[in-house]
């Protein structure tokens, strides 16, 4: 469990956690593996047990701070990579968690253009008057901080399900099998 939300922490600071990295969170309890639905092939989400005769092939446990959109879209990828027939949610909850980031004090510069007239001689030895610019950078104190938010965590735990009778694969294939 630490593990997990250890590494949905780093793909939260790295930005943006695609689908195919919450396959961490899906453990097999089945020696056995079926084959992989379309990309959008329908799989339903159910709070029991389906009304039809099933075998639990696998769980998915995650915790995110990306939204429940998001965990509903890895629990359905990693449903459909399984091969999975149903979903049967185990649990579903909600947390506010308020987060202290600190800032540190800094200094930095903002640059200023000015320009002034100066009495030039030409080429043809005429004195003119010309705009120059001259540039000044003005320092800035910022004086650093605490940042607080509240982030909405989801924590998803569901069972993979299969119909009985259903063929299972001879060989996994490469996404099926997550390597450490």
């Amino acid at each position: 469990m630490k593990r997990g939300v250890l590494l949905l922490a780093c793909l939260g600071l790295a930005g943006c956690a695609n689908l195919e990295e919450t396959a961490v969170f899906y453990t097999p309890v089945s020696p056995q593996y079926y084959p992989p639905l379309e990309k959008k092939a329908f799989v339903p989400l159910l709070s029991q047990s389906p009304p039809w005769r099933s075998r639990v092939i696998g769980n998915f446990d995650m915790e995110t701070d990306r939204g429940p959109k998001f965990a509903r879209e890895a629990l359905l990828f990693n449903a459909r990579r399984q091969g999975a027939d149903a979903v049967v949610m185990r649990g579903l909850k909600y947390d506010v968690r308020r987060t202290y980031n600190y800032v540190p004090p800094s200094w930095t510069s903002y640059p200023v253009t000015n320009y002034y007239n100066q009495w030039v001689q030409n080429n043809k030895g005429k004195w003119v008057n010309q705009p120059q610019a001259y540039t000044t950078f003005i320092p800035i104190y910022r004086p650093g901080g605490v940042v607080v938010d509240d982030v909405m965590w989801t924590h998803v735990r569901a069972d993979m399900v299969v119909r009985r009778g259903k063929k299972p694969l001879a060989v996994p294939t490469a996404e099926q099998i997550e390597l450490p």
